[in-house]
């Protein structure tokens, strides 16, 4: 039935084809009706795996490079036969890029698709680039439009209609870790063994997003002691405050005895999205370098006040006993 009703179709506008032919030879001026009959309108579709969309695009980055695939078919009622018609008759489609975000950068190559004319989806692949150069909020979503543009095909009459289609690709701004690091007062100290060493380090967030900075004291040698603390701090970005001071503190050795000791302890300082540490930037190491030197008296200050206390408490106890001697003397007296 299906194929019949084809046979019929084709037929009847084969026909009104002819006559339309025929009318054109005639002295008419106007456009004719039946041209409308076989004209046809492209149909665009652009298709990209989004899953190469969901790796957030990092601002000051190489390009990201995303492989599409530009589709194009006619639709009409006399499409098929325009399709068989006009043989191997491609459509010129041009694609842009619209409607960017500030600070982002895009283009499409090639700059130029040639589609053949037909029924079926014909696809030919482009790419398009990314980059991000401004240090825009981390992990917010933005998009970018890409506009295709085709002429029409004509001969004595219209037959593919010009087109234009939009579509919408969306992507996110990724996390972009820099810390500037610095220690003002120096990474080398000579103290005495009871001493503790105290190190600024300043840090300014330089990234596009709140930073947690993890600070860890690795490489300790044996029977010193250090610390220092993890942060969390803004970015201006956001109009926040980056800058953060944090201290790593020292203590040497502290047995009994002279000591000329001497150690590097390294610290490591990492940034990681405070939202989501998978995204962490690369570790930075600092090395610390101290040296104690003087005796150390480990206990010494338990014992002078333990002496303390009986060079205190000795002569009351002895007042207390030569009353108590003096009252049982005098008891036996009487």
């Amino acid at each position: 039935m299906n194929k019949k009703f084809h046979k019929i179709k084709i037929f009847l506008i084969s026909v009104m084809i002819l006559c339309s032919s025929l009318l054109v030879i005639c002295p008419i001026t106007s456009s004719l009706p039946l041209d409308t009959i076989y004209e046809c309108e492209p149909i665009f579709l652009i298709e990209y795996n989004r899953t190469l969309l969901q790796e957030p695009i990092i601002p000051l980055a190489k390009a990201r490079v995303i492989p599409i695939q530009v589709k194009a078919k006619i639709k009409g009622a006399a499409a098929d036969i325009v399709a068989k018609g006009i043989g191997n008759i491609v459509i010129y489609v041009n694609p842009y890029v619209e409607d960017l975000p500030e600070g982002c950068h895009a283009s499409i190559s090639p700059p130029l698709l040639l589609l053949r004319v037909s029924t079926e989806f014909e696809s030919q692949n482009a790419n398009i680039s990314i980059v991000i150069d401004q240090k825009l909020p981390a992990l917010t979503e933005k998009q970018l439009t890409i506009r295709l543009i085709s002429k029409s095909l004509k001969g004595k009459a219209t037959v593919v209609k010009a087109g234009n289609f939009t579509q919408k690709i969306p992507f996110t701004i990724g996390y972009y870790p820099q810390l500037d690091i610095s220690t003002p007062n120096g990474n080398v100290k000579d103290i005495h063994p009871d001493e503790t060493v105290s190190f600024p380090i300043e840090l300014e967030n330089l990234g596009n997003g709140i930073t947690n900075v993890t600070s860890e004291v690795i490489d300790i040698p044996e029977g010193w002691s250090a610390r220092i603390i993890s942060t969390t701090f803004g970015t201006a970005v956001l109009g926040d405050n980056t800058k953060e001071t944090l201290y790593l503190e020292i203590n040497p050795p502290i047995n009994f005895g002279y000591h000329e000791d001497q150690a590097v302890i390294k610290v490591s300082i990492t940034p990681s999205y405070y939202k989501n540490s998978t995204y962490t930037g690369e570790p930075v190491y600092l090395s610390f370098i101290v040296q104690s030197q003087g005796f150390s008296t480990p206990g010494f200050e338990m014992i002078t006040l333990l002496f303390a206390l009986i060079f205190v408490l000795f002569p009351i106890w002895k007042r207390k006993n030569s009353k108590i001697e003096k009252k049982q003397v005098g008891g036996r007296k009487e």
